[in-house]
């Protein structure tokens, strides 16, 4: 069976490469609207040798600057959640929380997670406020966890 050590490097690698990805993503969206930093117009990438100079009155690069933007949204929220997750997480396996309940917050919040991502990037408020409530719910009962086990000992 798989150990909540275990289970904490297999959801941390997931997700590292899930933002890893996220980020090429990311970069490539904002080649094609031109908002990367001025220097990079002479990268290969560059699709525009205006670089950091958006044109937001052309209908065409408002939609892909928006395009951009959602993708650095889905970023930042990951470097919201993620950090902190693993923290608790952590702490979760370091006082003995049941490792059955620790590698299944694991496993449900690395599903939220991705599951977030998805429905980000297809524009699904409601579907990402559910995937986002359920990560925080693991952060959340693997706090309070590590709390009541950290107290009883």
């Amino acid at each position: 069976m798989l150990s909540d050590v275990k289970a904490f490097a297999l959801s941390a690698a997931v997700l590292y490469i899930k933002f890893l990805v996220c980020t090429m993503i990311q970069g490539n969206k904002a080649f094609a609207a031109g908002t990367r930093a001025t220097e990079d117009s002479i990268l290969p990438q560059a699709k525009s040798s205006h670089q950091g100079f958006a044109d937001l009155t052309d209908d065409h690069i408002q939609i892909v600057v928006e395009e951009e933007m959602r993708w650095k949204r889905i970023i930042q929220n990951d470097l919201e959640s993620m950090p902190m997750a693993y923290v608790v997480f952590w702490s979760a396996i370091s006082v003995g929380v049941s490792t059955d309940l620790t590698r299944t917050l694991l496993l449900v919040y690395t599903t939220a997670r991705i599951g977030h991502t998805i429905v980000y990037s297809q524009s699904l408020p409601r579907a990402r406020m559910l995937f986002w409530i359920v990560g925080v719910a693991c952060i959340v009962v693997g706090a309070v966890a590590s709390v009541l086990a950290a107290l009883t000992d």
